[in-house]
């Protein structure tokens, strides 16, 4: 089974291939970009606030509050 795998990168017509393959790979992992995952509600606020649910053993009631938050600034 080796072997035959070892053949394969000695055969001299797999070698522009097997180079191909190995140029598209590092080309892949320099300019990937990781895909931005968003966190939303798929409910609206008005709909669940107030309403009382249970996780696990607790009762949770969900409050909606505005929050404001300051972004560093870097000079």
């Amino acid at each position: 089974m080796i072997s035959r795998i070892i053949g394969i990168f000695r055969n001299e017509k797999a070698v522009p291939f097997l180079s191909f393959l190995i140029g598209m790979g590092v080309t892949i992992m320099l300019f990937h970009r990781p895909i931005p995952v968003r966190q939303a509600l798929s409910v609206p606020p008005g709909e669940i606030e107030g309403r009382v649910v249970r996780h696990g053993d607790k009762c949770v009631k969900y409050v909606a509050e505005d929050a404001e938050c300051e972004l560093p600034t870097f000079k």
